[in-house]
């Protein structure tokens, strides 16, 4: 929640960029000489914050995911190589720090951040 009382915002591109359904309650708010007033911004997508470009196929994931769920026995360092063979670090190809893709997949994985939002998704 932003709660605002007596603010005054002048000559700036964006005068109050908040996240999508923020609610906001402001008294005494004045903007002015901005190019945009208030942002109301979509939350970041899955991807981007897996550090992953916004067009990653959703499959390509999903794959890497079960890679990673199907290696649950390993070490993590053989874990994060079993990716090697993954349709996603096919597709990203030579861009693709696999130790970094596979370090973000498996705390995202502990912290079940993928699968609650691929069951949002896909359930």
């Amino acid at each position: 929640m932003l709660d605002l009382k007596n603010v005054r915002i002048d000559n700036c591109g964006t005068g109050i960029s908040a996240p999508k359904g923020a609610h906001i309650k402001a008294d005494g708010l004045e903007i002015t000489n901005t190019k945009k007033a208030i942002e109301l911004r979509d939350p970041p997508s899955l991807m981007k914050s897996l550090g992953l470009p916004d067009d990653t196929p959703s499959e390509y994931l999903i794959d890497a995911i079960k890679i990673l769920e199907g290696n649950k026995e390993l070490p993590k360092e053989d874990r994060i190589n079993s990716l090697k063979s993954s349709s996603l670090v096919q597709w990203l190809g030579t861009t693709a720090d696999l130790t970094t893709i596979g370090c973000v997949l498996l705390s995202a994985q502990t912290q079940g951040l993928i699968s609650a939002t691929l069951e949002r998704v896909f359930g």
